[in-house]
């Protein structure tokens, strides 16, 4: 476990800038060009102050940024109904295996509570995580040719 972790909204452009990288390596470069920029955008409403919901935060360790996480109004393309999500949580590999990553989650949750009831994501390997931390699997499908499982918080 990793201590001294100091999470709070994305700070200005460059940690904007860095939080659009992440994700289009980890998993936009494999969406659409119109999933993409949807996820830009957000990204960059997210920097106003005002805006509650996308809000993107990022977690620090001694000032670096280690990971990050969303909320965001739509997520999934195939389940267009569903919403708001709990979205981009991803921890840099050199930080991954020190708590980071539920720090995040956590984080998000208690940030969503008052404005999002109730809310979802979807993961291709860490549902294992997600239910530890109070999430229900609602059920299994398919995106991006890949198998993913869909949640719930609250559960239902």
């Amino acid at each position: 476990m990793t201590t001294g972790i100091e999470i709070s909204e994305l700070r200005d452009m460059q940690e904007a800038g860095l939080a659009a990288r992440w994700i289009f390596d980890a998993w936009a470069r494999f969406e659409s060009d119109e999933t993409w920029q949807a996820n830009r955008r957000d990204i960059e409403l997210a920097l106003n102050p005002t805006v509650q919901m996308p809000k993107f935060f990022a977690a620090r360790v001694d000032g670096e940024v280690a990971g990050i996480a969303s909320i965001v109004p739509h997520d999934l393309p195939i389940r267009p109904a569903l919403g708001p999500w709990l979205a981009n949580v991803l921890v840099q590999p050199q930080w991954r295996r020190r708590g980071i990553g539920g720090k995040l989650v956590q984080c998000m949750m208690d940030y969503a509570r008052p404005i999002a009831r109730p809310l979802y994501l979807y993961t291709f390997d860490r549902a294992d995580l997600y239910q530890r931390l109070g999430w229900q699997v609602m059920e299994a499908d398919r995106y991006l040719g890949r198998p993913i499982t869909i949640m719930r918080f609250p559960a239902a």
